[in-house]
């Protein structure tokens, strides 16, 4: 995959009728991406906000999303210039940016992510983003600005009253929906409360299709409409395989010794 073509590519996938499907990655070891991007994922998420992920350990997942040929994003801590600028640097594709809740926010997002005159974006070549030269920089500052995609979270009741003038910023053409910390905010139990949940998420589909952009989702929910799908952090998906495998080496150790 050549550098920063994550929204053409992305776009197209789209357009064909494909649901481009991704993973939330947090492992340390960028052998997690390796395996990911072997395994057919479309995209990884690292994750900068509840994983352990550091600028290091985010660039050396970065080379091995390159080399695995699927597209990098990072979920950021906190909506800070200079975190935004930190993992764009290392070449991620993008950021995912949580607590985003008005369209303010979200153009601080936008602004953080670009190169001037469209945004605030500071000027180094000597990183992994800029090739470590200053030739061929014109053409990298416009690459950047025109492919580098800011994805804000919906998680909180304000976003989603908010959610059509989030959607109008530009520079936004992906939005995810974050139940977990949505339903938290509405004091909820979305496993139990659905029909409160569902009228939060069809408020930010609707806006989403009517703005002509695209919706995120997690993988797993009902949220199968969405045009991206993400599934849960890799390291929950061992815990839960190892966890059956455990279960199950006791569960047909213990018939073999009944039946002795």
């Amino acid at each position: 995959m050549a550098l920063l073509e994550a929204r053409n590519r992305l776009k197209a996938m789209i357009a064909r009728g494909e649901q481009p499907f991704g993973i939330f990655v947090s492992s340390l070891d960028a052998a997690s991406t390796d395996i990911m991007a072997d395994a057919g994922f479309d995209f990884v998420m690292l994750d900068g906000e509840h994983g352990r992920l550091d600028r290091i350990a985010v660039e050396q997942h970065v080379r091995a999303a390159r080399a695995g040929g699927v597209i990098a994003f990072v979920r950021v801590l906190d909506n800070a210039p200079t975190l935004i600028q930190s993992m764009l640097d290392v070449g991620a594709d993008g950021v995912m940016v949580p607590h985003i809740d008005t369209a303010e926010q979200a153009r601080a997002a936008v602004a953080a992510s670009r190169y001037a005159p469209q945004g605030k974006r500071g000027m180094c070549p000597a990183c992994r983003a800029g090739r470590y030269t200053l030739d061929g920089w014109p053409e990298h500052v416009h690459a950047s600005n025109e492919n580098v995609m800011v994805i804000p979270i919906l998680e909180s009741r304000q976003a989603i009253e908010n959610v059509d003038e989030i959607l109008a910023v530009d520079g936004i053409d992906l939005v995810m929906f974050g139940p977990g910390d949505l339903s938290a905010d509405m004091a909820i139990d979305f496993s139990k409360d659905g029909h409160r949940m569902e009228a939060a998420w069809r408020r930010a589909l609707d806006a989403t299709r009517a703005a002509g952009k695209h919706m995120l989702a997690p993988a797993g929910f009902t949220y199968d409409e969405a045009d991206m799908l993400i599934v849960e952090m890799e390291l929950m998906l061992l815990r839960r395989t190892v966890a059956r495998l455990v279960a199950d080496h006791r569960t047909a150790r213990a018939g073999r010794r009944a039946a002795e």
